[in-house]
């Protein structure tokens, strides 16, 4: 009996999708962000889904970084975009669907990017009638020994609930 070398061939193994996201890089991914796309027409652009797109920005903190500049950066596309639907308006139609893509576009900028697109919210606490808030002091040493406990007891009360 003759034993023949047998060679055997590797299989290569297609690349696992994350390493489709690094093949692709993040430059060229935050690139698209910055311009408008979509996460999920990335990922469908680099033949991974969106959660894995995802869950790959998020493994590093510095690529999870960029990733949310980029997409803070896109808030001015959006808001240009915003503008530009109602300049390029040539009739009523057109207007009234250009106001209504510019509501949109500028709601997008300001999901995107809060801080510099969002609305300026203030909130200021006041007392009654819009007054100062009152401070009521207690003076402790005047109580007697058992109401200190009482009040001991009962502050012990409203903690546990």
């Amino acid at each position: 009996m003759t034993l023949q070398k047998t060679t055997v061939k590797k299989q290569t193994r297609p690349p696992t999708a994350r390493n489709k996201c690094d093949a692709f890089g993040l430059e060229r991914i935050c690139e698209l962000i910055v311009s408008g796309a979509s996460l999920t027409s990335i990922a469908a652009r680099i033949d991974v889904h969106v959660s894995t797109l995802i869950e790959w920005s998020e493994d590093d903190p510095q690529r999870s970084a960029r990733m949310r500049e980029a997409r803070q950066h896109s808030g001015r596309i959006w808001d240009e975009k915003a503008e530009e639907v109602i300049l390029v308006a040539a009739d009523k139609f057109e207007l009234d669907k250009a106001k209504e893509l510019a509501h949109h576009y500028r709601w997008r900028a300001k999901a995107i990017a809060p801080r510099e697109y969002g609305e300026r919210v203030t909130q200021e606490h006041t007392g009654a009638d819009g007054g100062p808030i009152a401070i009521a002091a207690i003076d402790l040493k005047n109580l007697s020994d058992a109401e200190l406990e009482n009040m001991n007891r009962l502050l012990t009360k409203a903690q546990e609930s």
